[in-house]
């Protein structure tokens, strides 16, 4: 992943506001205690379970499948989400930018490997891995847009191969 500094670094420069950023970033990263409006959120919702057994909030499924980078959990990804696409598009730029950082740089190897370019991998995010809600394609596409715009100086900041 990269350091928290990239992630403000490119939140910056997308003109995401750094509390923001940092709101966004820390919950994704599970940096500390979560937010009190993030902890009510997820202790709140219930996803139903097989007859006769009690639903899991989503605080349980974060127990249960670790905290850090739940992104990496779709499912858990599409729960989450809603909680940010309410908070504002801000939010929900930054909580694209944060997984598709993550996501560029845990395909490193895979980049060297195949030959594909950082833009071939942020499309590739963008059709198997993005979570999308009505209303939040927008941002998506302004955050997609402005890393291909960019992505001589991400390619040096991430040191991903040319």
């Amino acid at each position: 992943m990269p350091e928290w500094k990239m992630h403000i670094k490119w939140s910056k420069k997308i003109g995401i506001p750094d509390d923001i950023a940092r709101y966004t970033n820390g919950v994704i990263d599970a940096v500390g205690d979560y937010p009190e409006d993030f902890t009510e959120y997820i202790n709140k919702v219930k996803i139903p379970r097989p007859k006769n057994k009690a639903p899991f909030s989503i605080a349980d499924l974060l127990t249960m499948y670790g905290r850090h980078d739940f992104g990496k959990k779709d499912f858990i990804k599409r729960k989450v989400f809603p909680f940010f696409r309410r908070k504002g598009e801000d939010y929900v730029k930054a909580w694209y930018l944060h997984f598709i950082l993550d996501y560029l740089v845990d395909l490193k190897d895979w980049m060297k490997d195949t030959g594909e370019g950082i833009e071939e991998i942020i499309d590739k995010y963008q059709k198997n891995k993005a979570v999308t809600f009505l209303g939040t394609e927008e941002q998506l596409v302004e955050v997609i847009n402005f890393l291909k715009n960019n992505a001589q100086e991400l390619q040096k900041d991430l040191d991903l191969p040319e």
